[in-house]
């Protein structure tokens, strides 16, 4: 299930920043998820936040890639 909503993530990403300039957005992804792994919570919790925040910075990453 949450694969699901996480490619929902990247899907509407991919769509909305495919051409458009994404540098800041990356560099706001990494640091949100840098910072995330930085809480101190209950490491499984923690890593469901970190894995959304990945998944986000993925997206990023990958448009970032095409230009």
């Amino acid at each position: 299930m949450a694969y699901m909503v996480y490619q929902q993530f990247t899907t509407a990403i991919l769509d909305t920043y495919r051409d458009r300039d994404v540098a800041d957005h990356l560099e706001q992804a990494r640091a949100y998820r840098e910072w995330l792994e930085t809480l101190e919570i209950k490491a499984a919790l923690r890593q469901v936040l970190v894995e959304q925040a990945r998944t986000i910075e993925s997206a990023f990453e990958r448009l970032a890639a095409r230009r």
